[in-house]
């Protein structure tokens, strides 16, 4: 009876921990955050104009 070989896993986690890759995944990480830190300010404010009109 043959083995299966359990190759798949084994590479993607060789191709996630090259440098570069790292690297990439962590940019993109960042491009999140930073979005989602915006769209929170930007419903902030949102709220705030709601709250005390000006003018």
């Amino acid at each position: 009876m043959l083995k299966r070989r359990r190759t798949h896993s084994f590479k993607r986690n060789v191709i996630y921990s090259s440098s570069t890759r790292r690297r990439i995944m962590l940019r993109n990480l960042q491009k999140k955050v930073i979005w989602r830190r915006r769209m929170f300010a930007m419903q902030q404010m949102a709220e705030l104009n709601v709250a005390a009109p000006v003018g």
